[in-house]
């Protein structure tokens, strides 16, 4: 049995959403550094020293279980653990992150009263002892599994922002697994097993289903032999995509305010920055400003920027009429893929489409992780954290028109 060097509960996350992209990317583990060491934290906590950041280790199924919390403070003769979140309202997972941190310090002598989940919309104290049973039994798992067991993929929401998906749906195509089309709900999937189609091959041998209507089940047909062949397949034609702006919003999550709105014209990429939400009335008239200079559509990869210029029309009625003028021009590039393409793919996600098509991301954040980029940014107004996320925010407006220029390609072919 392989013993990790370190297992963070962050791994115990991933592990939990995806236990494929865990152990692909435990092959490449990196250490993570604590702000301070665990001998620094036994030493300031045999003082009775509250603790920020403190890093404690035990082994556990032969894996080396690793707690960083945010803060450990002293609890009488005992212990008190604080896990700051941001979070509107309390998660489940909460309770196995607690027992998680909980576990670990108690067994090495510093034992663990209770943990307090603390937010900005709530205060919650957990009994960790009742996640133990849970841990224990997920950690036990995860230490049976070897590196070589890899597991098979199983598409879920988080692979729109995931590195692998190319050789994740690779894996599902070889398969011949229905899971590889894109779109097939669970509820198609029955019907079509039921009817005795069961793989890719079969899709594509039939002629016809009783209970999927003729069209329906020709553009799964043609999704099929897209995977099959590894190649992109018109399944109905749509106009020309004009020349136009590319637009990609960053959205605070602790906060509820964007606080980038990346355009791409032309090849100048401009960003528009809102610091605080105080700033964010003059950073969208700004915005609104910049684009109704501009010509063209508006093109943006699904619904989330116009659901972002809606509610901000709603914070700001005096801004109504200049918002239903430049959502006119709005175009979602992902609606005209998926309606229009099928791909070799199984998810069409801006990330995953792009990287077929040779595009790379200089930086790997998410969504989630730029907005703790730019909160650090903030906090410690280091440069690098900014544009780290300028880059990210950047390279999505320029994969939305690598997209869009793909698309014209395959209708003019």
């Amino acid at each position: 049995m392989k013993v990790y060097e370190q297992i963070w509960f962050e791994d115990i996350e991933q592990f939990l959403i995806c236990s494929r992209r865990y152990y692909m990317e435990q092959k490449e583990h990196k250490e993570k550094h604590a702000v301070i060491s665990e001998q620094e934290t036994r030493e300031m906590m045999k003082l009775g020293f509250s603790v920020e950041r403190p890093v404690v280790s035990t082994e556990l199924f032969g894996l080396n279980l690793v707690s960083g919390p945010h803060v450990v403070v002293p609890d009488g003769d005992k212990w008190k653990i604080i896990l700051k979140k941001s979070a509107k309202t309390f998660k489940n997972k909460y309770l196995m992150e607690a027992a998680f941190h909980g576990y670990i310090f108690s067994s090495v002598g510093f034992i663990i009263s209770q943990v307090v989940i603390d937010s900005p919309y709530f205060t919650k104290q957990v009994d960790w002892r009742d996640g133990l049973s849970r841990l224990f039994g997920l950690i036990e798992n995860l230490a049976e599994l070897k590196m070589h067991d890899l597991p098979d993929p199983k598409p879920v929401s988080q692979c729109k922002t995931c590195p692998h998906v190319l050789e994740c749906t690779d894996v599902l195509v070889k398969k011949q697994d229905l899971l590889a089309v894109h779109g097939l709900n669970e509820k198609t999937r029955i019907k079509l097993i039921e009817e005795g189609v069961n793989n890719l091959s079969t899709i594509v041998q039939s002629e016809k289903l009783n209970q999927i209507s003729t069209e329906s089940f020709e553009k799964l047909k043609k999704k099929a032999i897209s995977l099959l062949q590894k190649r992109e397949i018109v399944l109905s034609d749509y106009q020309e995509l004009g020349d136009g702006v590319f637009l990609d919003i960053e959205s605070h999550t602790n906060k509820d305010f964007d606080y980038l709105f990346g355009i791409l014209v032309e090849d100048k990429y401009t960003p528009f920055l809102c610091e605080n939400e105080e700033q964010e009335y003059k950073t969208f008239t700004d915005v609104l400003s910049f684009l109704d200079q501009t010509n063209g559509a508006i093109y943006h990869y699904c619904a989330y920027e116009p659901s972002r210029f809606s509610s901000l029309s709603e914070k700001w009625p005096d801004l109504k009429p200049m918002v239903a003028k430049i959502r006119k021009r709005f175009v979602d590039i992902y609606q005209i893929l998926s309606k229009h393409v099928a791909l070799p793919l199984f998810t069409y996600s801006l990330k995953s489409v792009a990287r077929l098509y040779g595009f790379s991301w200089r930086t790997d954040l998410d969504g989630l992780r730029a907005s703790r980029y730019f909160q650090l940014w903030l906090s410690t107004h280091d440069g690098s954290y900014l544009k780290t996320v300028l880059d990210y925010n950047e390279d999505d407006t320029r994969a939305t028109k690598l997209v869009w220029g793909r698309l014209n390609s395959l209708r003019n072919n």
